[in-house]
């Protein structure tokens, strides 16, 4: 395989060698290459930027431009059509705000709490039909000949939906959904969190009006993240107000605002988290998608190999979803046992995996009638002995539990 031994390259999992850990789709592991820039900075450059005339001022101002264009190239996009974000929880907030008033807003059923409680906010319900719900299949897929009609439907909508589910973890058909929508008028949002460690999301192809990430999602740092806006920022009024965003104002209220992303990056920015932003896109760039694409189904194999798939007492959501997608999330549902029963006893073996809701209410809800998900998340670190150890943990639990 290509990414062999690749494990090493990630700080936690080398310096916890008994560490088995299926939890990506919370957070993956961060690349060493990442915390090495990000401690450069804090090390050697600590300073402002944007704002100084000396030496390390400048070269780190340089640096987070280059980190925005690291971050458009992996989205095959202009440089200013990217901005930074807290995280793709506040790119997903900007969104709503700056559609607030849209008629109607679609969308799905396996979206993340990010992508509904904005738009709940707004008074937005399924009952007074300013919020329509798409449904997903059994595959775990929207059908887009559903989203068609709908959008034939409510022409001018706004469509905000989840390229990935992060419980149900196939990628949806996204060109031929996003087309559509734009037929009728409809722009779009992609949360694409759960989708840019494993998918391009190509937008010179796809033509998404918005796409969020987060660098905790795709091999960097926590609490930083980006907003990609296809007719870039200067249509919308800033999100936050404060310093770094303005060439002049006064108390008459003359107010002059810079152009491009940083008329909305207000106050002292994440400096070390959006250098290590762009050395994660990058990283990822370098590796190249079809790598981890390969990576992936190994690592699904392996499970299956394992007998993750055939555990009596887990059923795996939208099965058939599984080998026909470079996939690294699995979620199941548990009749007999409580998930977070059997994600304790892992966690005494050291075995990482998450449980509960995920921050995906309405969807494992439905999936499992309120009880919650066991779900284990893979990404290229992951080795055969980690599936072999989490099946046996699990065996382990279970006769614990019986």
């Amino acid at each position: 395989m290509l990414l062999d031994n690749i494990k090493n390259e990630f700080p936690t999992l080398k310096n916890n060698p008994d560490l088995v850990y299926f939890d990506s789709a919370a957070s993956t592991q961060t690349h060493q290459s990442v915390l090495d820039r990000m401690t450069e900075y804090y090390e050697q450059e600590r300073c402002n930027v944007h704002r100084g005339d000396f030496h390390i001022s400048k070269k780190v101002t340089d640096d987070c431009e280059t980190a925005r264009t690291q971050v458009a190239e992996l989205l095959n996009a202009k440089t200013d059509k990217v901005m930074f974000t807290s995280g793709a929880t506040e790119g997903l907030n900007m969104v709503a705000h700056w559609h607030k008033n849209a008629p109607v807003v679609i969308i799905s059923e396996a979206e993340h709490t990010a992508n509904i409680l904005p738009w709940l906010a707004q008074g937005r319900t399924v009952e007074n039909g300013r919020l329509i719900v798409l449904p997903v299949n059994e595959a775990g897929y929207i059908n887009p000949d559903q989203a068609v009609e709908v959008f034939k439907k409510f022409p001018y909508a706004f469509c905000s939906f989840a390229s990935t589910s992060n419980v149900l973890g196939v990628t949806n058909e996204l060109k031929r959904i996003l087309h559509s929508a734009h037929d009728n008028g409809i722009k779009v949002c992609l949360d694409a969190c759960q989708t840019l460690s494993s998918h391009q999301i190509d937008a010179s192809n796809l033509f998404p009006d918005y796409v969020v990430g987060g660098g905790h999602k795709m091999f960097g740092p926590t609490g930083i993240g980006f907003l990609y806006s296809r007719l870039g920022f200067d249509i919308h009024g800033p999100y936050r107000l404060g310093g770094g965003t303005v060439n002049t104002y006064n108390f008459s209220g003359n107010v002059e605002f810079y152009e491009g992303p940083l008329k909305h990056e207000s106050g002292t920015p994440n400096i070390a988290g959006i250098l290590g932003l762009g050395v994660a896109a990058e990283w990822i760039n370098y590796v190249g998608y079809d790598a981890i694409g390969e990576s992936l189904k190994d690592i699904e194999y392996w499970l299956s190999e394992a007998g993750l798939f055939d555990i009596p007492y887990l059923k795996l959501v939208n099965r058939r979803g599984v080998f026909s997608d470079c996939r690294n999330v699995f979620s199941f549902t548990t009749d007999k046992f409580h998930p977070s029963d059997i994600s304790a006893f892992l966690g005494l073996d050291n075995v990482a995996v998450r449980v509960g809701k995920v921050c995906a209410h309405p969807i494992v809800n439905k999936v499992s009638d309120g009880k919650g998900i066991f779900r284990v998340s893979t990404h290229i670190y992951n080795t055969k002995e980690d599936c072999e150890k989490l099946v046996e943990s699990i065996w382990k639990a279970i006769k614990k539990l019986s």
